[in-house]
């Protein structure tokens, strides 16, 4: 009796482990054999992880969103705090380095953080875009009772059962579908015809569905992958273009608000002149001085005093803009500051290798990298839309191993037996006479190839001439420094030669007055466009890294940054259906991690 039972639960285990060793043999077999996609990306770079850092950071604090409180920044831990000093009026006045700007314009932007969510939104599509090939476990129980007159005295008028089915199913890379599940039912009949009163019907299925023309094979299957995964390095690119415009802008209006309160500087310096020569007409009123003199000297003071306002107010002007990228809480649209530029700019000269430049551009400008990837997707609809033009051609497969007894155990033994096995193989063809939808979607497709290159030669073209017409802006900046330089010299040698005529002749001319005004509004102008040529030589220079796509390179960003790699953006793919994509990833692995030369730091 003992034995009995001990063989009994002996042979219950070894049915068990049978039946488990074949669950997961074959979902493991036909995971390898169809394939797995991941949604993982690994990301090194100097770009992918200050995108997720500014995801991360979120949008920017405000004190509120009463009155003026959503203009007003609240302080951010992750920056230093800036020396501020304050007069008597309360007016605050802060020492500002390039560094320190572009620090600020990248981390607090809003139009930049706007931009950040893009490529982190594409990412999450590209998961739901993989999410297409997942294992999906089912499982379902139910339980019926029938009890209902019968017109046939072979039937009972009661019965009921209960069952329940689990499994797992999955869509391959490959365009596979396969369906692997394990079902019992238990039904009580008492029906003359039912062999047993209680019945155990255990049965084990696999499916499997693999298309061999349509909807075949990894490059139909992975496509919509492969778009998701171009697509996110679409949303990098708009980011970079968007980092690299706000850190060229912010740059920019630096050297603005210096050459503003250098202008300012100067402007004011020419109307102390003036007035210092209309005062020297007044004491001359009684010598040699007329009235025409002193009138022409009071229009001189009134002009240079009207000018130094207009001055002032493109220097009010510039600091707001710049205020406005930095969104800082030391500096704000609503407090009165003075923002003084403290880093000196850059006046060296160096060569540059055109045919170098050009292919730099073609090769990190964010619009033509963009463009590319247009065109890559593009390629893939192509291949895509080309092979969905064959007929639907299925090779279909199922089996079924089932058992039928009063008793769990001996209907379990007879699946790990398979004493009744069931099978059934086959083709199924399909093709729509005509087939005009697909040669349709064909065409169009081919059609958005062409103009996704055609887009890309133009965009090409647009880059090489701006990278030229920005080569000639550094060149002839500089030449005007020089230029200018000369000017000022020459301008303030005269001046003071009209000083010491004075001094000899001793006598006060209508001719002299309005030379000595015409020489100080040389000095000045001349002043005035020295600082410009300045300026314009390093904006020119911003200007020209942002053409070629290297902004984020150059020294004083790359500073800023709050992260620091080597870029190199991939997606890993797992088992068979990742071999087309890690080769995509791999060629712009290769593509983006090419060594560039930044021009303003080569420039220095």
């Amino acid at each position: 009796m003992c034995s009995g039972i001990r063989k009994e639960r002996y042979q219950s285990c070894s049915i068990i482990s049978s039946f488990h060793s074949v669950m997961i043999l074959i979902p493991c077999l036909l995971f390898f054999v169809t394939g797995c996609v991941s949604e993982r990306v690994k990301i090194q770079g100097i770009v992918p992880p200050y995108q997720e850092t500014l995801v991360g950071r979120g949008p920017q604090e405000r004190t509120g969103t009463e009155a003026l409180d959503p203009i007003r920044p609240l302080p951010d831990p992750a920056l230093p705090g800036l020396m501020e000093t304050k007069d008597d009026t309360g007016r605050s006045t802060i020492d500002l380095t390039l560094e320190d700007a572009v620090a600020r314009a990248l981390v607090n932007s809003p139009e930049l953080t706007s931009v950040s969510f893009d490529p982190s939104i594409a990412k999450d599509d590209l998961a739901i875009a993989a999410s297409e090939f997942d294992i999906i476990a089912f499982g379902e129980v139910d339980y019926n009772k029938n009890d209902k007159l019968s017109n046939d005295i072979s039937l009972s008028t009661e019965s009921h059962s209960s069952s329940y089915e689990a499994g797992i199913k999955q869509k391959g890379t490959t365009g596979a579908e396969w369906r692997f599940a394990y079902s019992l039912t238990r039904s009580v009949d008492e029906s003359i015809s039912r062999r047993f009163k209680t019945a155990y019907e255990p049965v084990m299925t696999f499916e499997l569905r693999q298309p061999l023309l349509r909807d075949a094979w990894f490059d139909i299957n992975l496509a919509d992958v492969n778009i998701s995964k171009i697509n996110y390095q679409i949303s990098l690119a708009d980011f970079r273009q968007k980092a690299e415009d706000i850190a060229s802008e912010v740059i920019s209006l630096y050297w603005r608000l210096l050459q503003a309160r250098r202008d300012v500087d100067i402007q004011q310096a020419m109307l102390d002149m003036t007035i210092d020569t209309l005062r020297q007409v007044e004491t001359r009123k009684k010598i040699d001085a007329t009235m025409g003199d002193i009138k022409q000297a009071e229009a001189s003071v009134k002009n240079r005093e009207a000018t130094l306002f207009e001055i002032k107010k493109v220097h009010a002007d510039v600091q707001d803009q710049l205020v406005r990228f930095l969104a800082d809480h030391q500096m704000n649209l609503i407090d009165d500051l003075n923002i003084v530029p403290i880093s000196s700019p850059d006046m060296n000269h160096t060569d540059f290798d055109q045919s170098e430049l050009l292919k730099l551009a073609l090769k990190n400008n964010p619009n033509v990298n963009r463009a590319k990837l247009k065109v890559e997707a593009a390629d893939i609809n192509v291949r895509v839309a080309k092979k969905q033009m064959m007929p639907r051609l299925d090779f279909f497969g199922a089996t079924e191993v089932s058992g039928l007894s009063d008793a769990q155990g001996e209907a379990q033994e007879q699946i790990s037996g398979r004493d009744y096995v069931n099978y059934s193989i086959g083709l199924a063809l399909e093709y729509p006479l005509g087939n005009r939808e697909k040669k349709a979607t064909f065409h169009r497709r081919k059609l958005q190839h062409g103009k996704a290159v055609s887009n890309l030669q133009s965009i090409t073209d647009q880059v090489a001439a701006l990278v030229k017409k920005r080569v000639r802006s550094v060149e002839t900046a500089h030449e005007n420094i020089q230029i200018w330089k000369e000017a000022v010299n020459a301008a303030s040698i005269h001046l003071k030669s009209l000083d010491d005529i004075l001094r000899v002749r001793k006598k006060l001319t209508p001719e002299y007055l309005l030379t000595k005004i015409q020489a100080q509004e040389s000095l000045a102008k001349a002043q005035r466009s020295e600082v410009k040529a300045i300026v314009d030589y390093n904006i020119a220079l911003v200007r020209l890294d942002q053409a070629v796509g290297t902004v984020l390179d150059i020294r004083a960003v790359k500073k800023a940054l709050p992260v620091n790699a080597s870029i190199d953006t991939k997606i890993d793919y797992c088992c068979d259906g990742g071999k087309t994509d890690k080769h995509a990833s791999e060629r712009l692995t290769k593509e983006e991690s090419t060594e560039v030369t930044v021009i303003s730091t080569k420039v220095k």
